[in-house]
């Protein structure tokens, strides 16, 4: 673990902006993670399987096309965008309690993950390792999540979420906003309807457009398969399907499907239909 400070030349530029840049960052895992183009994608603890979705698709396509995915590693929507991004490339976890307090209280699920975001991107912290979470120090944590990306993403977020404080701050910082839209009385999307109503937030319709907005291309990577993009589009051409039904249909693994899944969302040859499940266009 290692703390570095405003002057050092590892520091993220983009925590400059803020009124008060954390000094020191803590840092756990590969400090040169944050020195790359980052988006924010964050969203509810409580999110609903569309929410869960659509978290996983824009994650795995943003590091799929080469950015660092960050989040506050929570239940719900952070989680999710951490898990799409770790399928397909990296990804940034900014915690609300200091990172060996994180690391010790950690159970399960979330443990693991801690462990996987360490491992392929980098745990960070603006409290001393040792520091308990509070409710003023997740708030401090949302202004450094908005602050490290070049745009930030609002999942799903219901009103008075957490989500929508790192949404103003993304404001406060003139970082671009895109929102999620949800179904009309859907208590899960609330906060992102009424960012879009208020024209808070930019209306985000998929992966693609948010690529287009960062000038961000899809890059061939090797590896990639022709044959398994076919069988995926074959697949989708009849109705539209979840990933966990597609990816017993084909045979494919979960780690598989998702890079597969990236891929064709950032060319635009699938996307959500409004039930939440993939779709071919």
């Amino acid at each position: 673990m290692i703390a570095i400070g405003p002057a050092d030349r590892r520091y993220p530029q983009g925590l400059l902006d803020l009124r008060d840049p954390p000094d020191p960052l803590w840092i756990e895992g590969d400090s040169a993670t944050l020195g790359r183009r980052c988006v924010s994608i964050v969203g509810t603890r409580r999110m609903t399987p569309y929410g869960a979705r659509v978290a996983r698709e824009l994650a795995s396509a943003c590091a799929a096309a080469g950015l660092v995915v960050v989040s506050g590693l929570a239940q719900g929507v952070d989680s999710a965008a951490h898990e799409g991004a770790l399928a397909a490339g990296t990804t940034v976890a900014v915690l609300g309690a200091g990172i060996a307090v994180h690391l010790g209280e950690g159970r399960g699920r979330r443990r693991h993950l801690a462990h996987a975001v360490r491992e392929a991107g980098a745990l960070v912290s603006e409290f001393p390792p040792d520091t308990p979470a509070r409710p003023w120090t997740f708030v401090r944590r949302d202004a450094t999540i908005a602050a490290l990306g070049e745009a930030t993403v609002v999942v799903e977020a219901p009103a008075g979420s957490g989500a929508l404080i790192t949404a103003a701050e993304a404001r406060k910082l003139r970082r671009p906003l895109y929102a999620v839209p949800g179904p009309i009385g859907s208590s899960a999307c609330a906060g992102t309807n009424e960012l879009i109503a208020r024209h808070a937030a930019s209306a985000l319709t998929g992966a693609p457009m948010l690529l287009a907005a960062l000038g961000v291309a899809a890059a061939t990577r090797a590896g990639d398969d022709p044959d398994d993009d076919a069988r995926v589009l074959d697949a989708l051409a009849g109705s539209p399907s979840d990933p966990d039904a597609l990816a017993r249909q084909l045979g494919l693994s979960a780690t598989a499907l998702a890079a597969i899944l990236a891929r064709l969302l950032i060319q635009g040859r699938i996307g959500t239909a409004a039930d939440g499940r993939l779709a071919r266009h």
